[in-house]
């Protein structure tokens, strides 16, 4: 969805986004992180001087893997916006920059044409936890013989030696 700049009356416009997961399929750059529904955007475009401010929510279902047992789960995002769009010709132009906290609030573009899907997008992704969890008390993986611990116990007894310091092994002094 273009959203050319002319078009945003001085009040402001509200755009309405709703898409189905195939347009989160289309594009192959986001393999990592698929959509399990609908998602759905309330964005508020208002021009300021040359700038437009974006304001709004975005709602979405995620499929991720859990970072400890490696299952797949679905994540609810429910996140808000709130940055500014400036024009590539009133980007700074010098080399290094001190960036500031209002300088984080700041996203580019030509000035022209606003693209909804690719802010959506953008959104989205920058709000994926890092370390997704199935649940906060995730009990992972056994590292000896893989078995899910969410789902059955293992047999396995912690073994006290370890064979990845042996090669430290010699730098000890009796």
């Amino acid at each position: 969805m273009i959203i050319k700049v002319e078009d945003i009356p001085p009040e402001g416009l509200e755009v309405v986004f709703e898409r189905e997961e195939k347009w989160w399929k289309e594009k192959e750059e986001f393999l990592s992180v698929d959509l399990d529904g609908p998602s759905k955007a309330k964005i508020r475009l208002k021009v300021i001087q040359e700038k437009v401010h974006v304001k709004g929510t975005i709602e979405a279902t995620l499929r991720l893997f859990c970072a400890r047992c490696l299952e797949s789960f679905s994540f609810p995002l429910k996140t808000t916006m709130d940055f500014a769009l400036v024009p590539y010709s009133l980007a700074p132009q010098k080399e290094m920059l001190r960036l500031t906290k209002d300088d984080m609030e700041i996203e580019f573009f030509d000035g022209k044409e606003i693209n909804i899907d690719q802010i959506v997008s953008e959104q989205i992704f920058l709000n994926v936890p890092i370390k997704p969890l199935c649940k906060p008390d995730c009990a992972g993986l056994c590292p000896y013989c893989g078995k899910n611990l969410n789902k059955e116990k293992c047999n396995c007894r912690p073994v006290k030696y370890t064979p990845f310091y042996e090669a430290l092994k010699h730098f000890i002094k009796k």
